[in-house]
């Protein structure tokens, strides 16, 4: 038996990577950066620090992700919640589940996205928990997070679900010893046995 589902944000809950790509754009101006948003793109999903090191940005990363951060704020409109994704929350909700956000993106950032937006006049029900980089917590694909997020509520592994769209995601799950779900119309293609074409799909496989 489930007690907790378990959620990337972008490419699971949103749908950012407009959002991303603008950003991205306006600090490869601000920094005279050449490396391309495809290149990002490849490693969404891990702690923004650890994507300037694979891509081998390695000096002013503060700076980098202060731009980004910036940038990101002033295109907010672009990120759109994924359809049938609050009435998919507010579901399991009912049904007696916890559910929790795991992701990389900045704490600021998620409350500020979780705040603002909004889908057929309707706002994200309330998370248990929302785990998001922090001191003492390896980013994923390190099961750090999700095992934070698990004890947070008071659950184990093998009653915890993680829905995640990237690679980086499945490593977590499977190093944290819980049962994954591939969120397939997110952004990474990853062989899982359990996928979901639309997010609505997982009350189905709930139930």
């Amino acid at each position: 038996m489930k007690k907790l589902i378990a959620f990337d944000l972008d490419g699971v809950l949103i749908d950012s990577l407009k959002n991303m790509e603008m950003s991205w754009d306006i600090v490869k101006l601000h920094h005279n950066i050449e490396v391309p948003f495809d290149e990002y793109r490849k490693h969404i999903g891990k702690p923004f620090f650890d994507i300037l090191d694979e891509l081998g940005l390695t000096e002013s990363q503060q700076r980098i992700k202060d731009t980004y951060d910036e940038a990101s704020n002033m295109v907010i409109d672009e990120v759109e919640i994924y359809e049938g994704a609050i009435e998919t929350l507010e579901h399991i909700k009912e049904k007696g589940y916890k559910i929790a956000i795991c992701t990389s993106k900045d704490i600021v950032r998620v409350k500020k996205v979780i705040a603002s937006l909004i889908l057929d006049g309707k706002k994200f029900p309330e998370f248990d928990y929302v785990c998001s980089p922090k001191q003492g917590l390896r980013g994923k694909p390190a099961p750090d997070q999700l095992l934070n997020t698990m004890a947070f509520c008071n659950v184990d592994p093998h009653e915890t679900y993680y829905v995640g769209d990237m690679q980086s995601d499945m490593f977590c799950a499977n190093r944290a010893g819980v049962d994954f779900i591939h969120a397939k119309y997110g952004y990474g293609e990853v062989e899982c046995e359990v996928s979901l074409e639309s997010i609505k799909n997982l009350i189905s496989l709930l139930d």
